[in-house]
């Protein structure tokens, strides 16, 4: 495999954080960084960090998932869940139909 020449700009050092490019450097940090949509900082990330948790007007539903990750619920279809498993799956399953119905009258958002 060739390697880069000393002066060829992909060879050059990468610019410090708070220095910036020597004088005469080319900056390569956001080399087609545009046209591909890359955040300088942090790459194919978006640049703000993902929520942790919903606004208050999907509390519900933010609710419901953490009953099922505290209960660590089991799929219903699953082949070797016990009986006790099955019950405390369907039972919140049936909670859920109970949110599915509160978030489909558009009323419940009156106050959002």
């Amino acid at each position: 495999m060739a390697l880069l020449s000393p002066d060829h700009f992909l060879a050059l050092p990468r610019p410090g954080v708070f220095v910036g490019p020597p004088s005469g450097v080319v900056d390569t940090t956001t080399l087609a960084a545009h046209d591909f949509d890359v955040d300088t900082r942090t790459g194919f990330m978006p640049p703000d960090p993902p929520l942790v948790r919903l606004p208050m007007q999907w509390e519900p539903w933010e609710q419901l998932l953490d009953d099922a990750q505290v209960h660590r619920l089991q799929l219903g279809s699953k082949h070797d869940i016990t009986d006790e498993e099955m019950v405390q799956s369907e039972s919140w399953r049936a909670h859920v139909r109970q949110v599915c119905i509160r978030f489909r009258d558009p009323s419940s958002f009156a106050d959002n």
